[in-house]
């Protein structure tokens, strides 16, 4: 029975040892033009695989919203205000969004998505992002 006890101890020793530290995203959203619908979150990687998609109902014009439990890496942020809750960004007939929509590091977008090198941040271990992006409308 010792020893049993002794081997649990030291197996739930090891896992707190080599554990991977979580880190959490504290993300900012300002610039909405109502408070109807959703704000839609993607955090992607860089081969803008989808690594945390959430949907965050909207009471106030600023939005904050808690992603925990993030590995540290290079991630970057595409945000949409879903104003008639579709769940999707809705666009015009050649493709124009009629709703809000973000990056990190308040990339401001002209005629493309940007390259996600332009919205990437790092974020460290143990340490928290806060990212304050701000909506644009076209």
């Amino acid at each position: 029975m010792k020893n049993i006890i002794l081997g649990t101890l030291l197996f739930l020793t090891a896992n707190l040892l080599f554990a991977q530290t979580q880190s959490k995203i504290e993300l900012k959203v300002e610039g909405l033009r109502n408070t109807k619908g959703h704000i839609l979150v993607q955090v992607v990687d860089k081969d803008l695989a989808s690594i945390v998609e959430l949907k965050q109902k909207i009471e106030e014009d600023i939005v904050k919203i808690s992603i925990p439990d993030v590995k540290p890496g290079v991630y970057g942020i595409r945000i949409c205000h879903d104003e008639d809750n579709n769940d999707e960004m809705t666009s015009n007939w050649i493709g124009i969004p009629k709703e809000g929509f973000g990056y990190s590091w308040d990339k401001k977008v002209k005629m493309k998505e940007p390259d996600f090198e332009e919205y990437a941040f790092t974020l460290e271990k143990e340490n928290d992002a806060l990212v304050n992006i701000k909506l644009q409308y076209l």
